[in-house]
């Protein structure tokens, strides 16, 4: 006998039940996995900042207003980021006539990862 079960979290899962107990044999059975809207155009709609956005904002603050050694871990992390910090750009690009050797070379390593 097969039975359908449909649990609070959205997923549906078919159950055998035999003598022994019951048994998984699916899973996500003809379930909508979501119910939001998209926008027209394919886009995503805008919603609250993603924890990479506020990493991003974080980093862009430690640049325009930090010493060297917060400037330069920032430029390194957002490198480490690539593609997904491009809003950085702006704030790295002056740092590359910065005085500071280090922060120099921090900047322009960032700018070459993000534009890859």
């Amino acid at each position: 006998m097969i039975q359908s079960a449909r649990p609070s979290s959205r997923r549906c899962f078919l159950t055998e039940i035999s003598a022994a107990g019951a048994v998984l044999i699916g899973a996500a059975a003809g379930c909508s996995s979501s119910t939001k809207k998209k926008a027209r155009n394919g886009a995503r709609p805008k919603g609250p900042k993603t924890m990479g956005n506020l990493l991003v904002d974080g980093y862009i603050a430690d640049l325009k207003k930090g010493p060297a050694k917060k400037q330069i871990a920032a430029a390194k992390e957002l490198g480490n980021m690539g593609a997904g910090a491009k809003q950085a750009l702006t704030a790295l690009e002056p740092l590359l006539k910065d005085g500071d050797a280090k922060v120099r070379e921090a900047a322009q390593q960032a700018i070459k990862a993000i534009r890859k």
